[in-house]
């Protein structure tokens, strides 16, 4: 619920922003990437299976894809309001002899955006932006071993995001611009359930196991705005 407040306040203070400047045009924005994370619980849980394996059969959930869509509109000639969604992609599995280990940790992004891009001579122009919401889990473990119940689990979790990060922009036609954005994101769920359950880091009952998909991010796509 706190997250979910502040969410909201962040959201209202970016409206009143817009609401302060006219609208100069609406604009459509497709991108995809890539994104690093820091899922250490997730990976120590990894380490774990490669342990009693004898032998490396997970890797390290350490980046994934990214792909989105935002709308909005430019408050002014030089600064963008958007919203929008993303999806990171996080997995890592195994298969053989029987056994299968999968861990399919997606996470959905709902953003609101401000990005400056300052007025220049030439057609390229560079500018910054940030990025402000809410991250929530679409994660699963599927664990198959033989003579042994099936073990299939859904995370639900909800967290705040926010990024920085560096834009160029590159006009192709009066309509449509090419866009490249690399940043930072501070991203983390905490307080994962499955099942209605608060689920614990294994190594600690006493710490609550964490999905963190902080990390560098990299986007480019194209940019529509009549």
């Amino acid at each position: 619920m706190k997250l979910l407040t502040r969410a909201l306040m962040v959201s209202a203070a970016f409206l009143l922003v817009a609401g302060q400047v006219q609208a100069e045009g609406f604009f459509l924005q497709v991108h995809g990437g890539y994104a690093f994370f820091l899922l250490d619980d997730v990976n120590d849980a990894i380490d774990g299976v490669n342990d009693g394996a004898g032998h490396k059969v997970l890797s390290h959930i350490n980046s994934g894809l990214d792909a989105g869509l935002h709308a909005g509109f430019a408050l002014t000639a030089e600064l963008d309001l958007g919203f929008g969604f993303a999806r990171q992609w996080a997995s890592s599995g195994y298969s053989g002899n029987g056994n299968l280990v999968e861990y399919d940790l997606p996470a959905n992004l709902f953003e609101v955006s401000l990005d400056f891009l300052p007025a220049t001579e030439k057609s390229v122009r560079f500018g910054a932006g940030t990025t402000l919401g809410m991250i929530s889990s679409a994660g699963s473990l599927q664990v198959i071993e033989p003579n042994a119940p099936d073990r299939n689990q859904s995370f639900d979790g909800l967290g705040f995001h926010f990024a920085a990060y560096a834009i160029v922009d590159a006009p192709v036609s009066p309509l449509w611009s090419v866009f490249g954005k690399m940043g930072f994101r501070h991203a983390l769920l905490n307080h994962l359930k499955v099942e209605g359950e608060t689920v614990y880091n294994p190594d600690s009952v006493d710490d609550k196991l964490r999905f963190n998909y902080t990390g560098l991010f990299l986007r480019v796509g194209v940019k529509f705005q009549p």
